[in-house]
């Protein structure tokens, strides 16, 4: 299987093993373009468009108005940075939080790291807990997932999309109230066998708590990701 550059010529999978899948500072941008476009298409955002050497995604929310996401770090983070000077706009890049801290002005606000992580390996399997009913919705490359008590209550939910070669999880939630009862791995479970090519590559991004949860699940970290923006005003 082969994923798709920014010209739509195949790359090579053994390529992008060698080029920021093994290592934990950057990651390929072919691979960051392509997780970046099945989240587009899991949120319903606007396509990646390749920007000062990363990609620039408008997401026009409440919380947030626009991202720029790089691969590693470089010139073109800088310069959008020196440049930004709103709320509500965000750049990220897939290295640490204190080479962000480093290249940014001092009116940039660095947020809690991430990690992103691939599947390593077979999922171990588990039934869904008694008093609960699973529903899964297929919508083109999109998948949603959602977990319900026996009374209609919504305990865990999840979605899943699949863009060149790479499916990537989003949004995985588990309702306090029901944690602990192995949903999320059913949840989990349940998006790993929707996706339409058994062959992609598998990523998402986890909060250090979120971490050790998928180590227990087979999954790896490949890359920091450290994420900044403006707070207020």
């Amino acid at each position: 299987m082969a994923l798709a550059n920014l010209h739509g010529m195949a790359i090579p999978k053994g390529t992008i093993r060698r080029r920021g899948m093994m290592n934990t500072e950057g990651l390929d941008p072919h691979l960051l373009h392509a997780w970046l476009t099945a989240r587009s298409l899991a949120r319903e955002l606007s396509m990646p468009v390749a920007e000062h050497g990363g990609f620039r995604v408008d997401t026009g929310s409440e919380m947030e108005t626009v991202r720029w996401v790089f691969p590693r770090m470089c010139d073109g983070l800088k310069d959008v940075a020196r440049r930004i000077h709103q709320p509500r706009q965000f750049v990220k890049v897939c290295e640490t939080s204190e080479a962000l801290r480093a290249a940014l002005p001092a009116h940039w606000t660095i947020h809690a790291p991430s990690h992103v992580m691939r599947a390593h390996g077979p999922m171990p399997r588990r039934q869904l807990a008694d008093g609960y009913s699973i529903a899964v919705e297929q919508s083109g490359p999109v998948t949603s997932v959602r977990i319900v008590t026996d009374t209609g209550i919504l305990a865990a939910s999840g979605y899943g999309a699949e863009a060149h070669g790479v499916f990537v999880y989003d949004r995985i939630v588990t309702d306090p109230e029901h944690r602990r009862k192995g949903l999320g791995h059913v949840l989990m479970q349940t998006l790993h066998e929707a996706r339409g090519n058994p062959n992609s590559f598998e990523l998402l991004v986890a909060t250090d708590e979120g971490r050790v949860l998928y180590e227990t699940l087979g999954w790896e970290k490949i890359a920091s990701y450290a994420s900044a923006s403006i707070v207020g005003m």
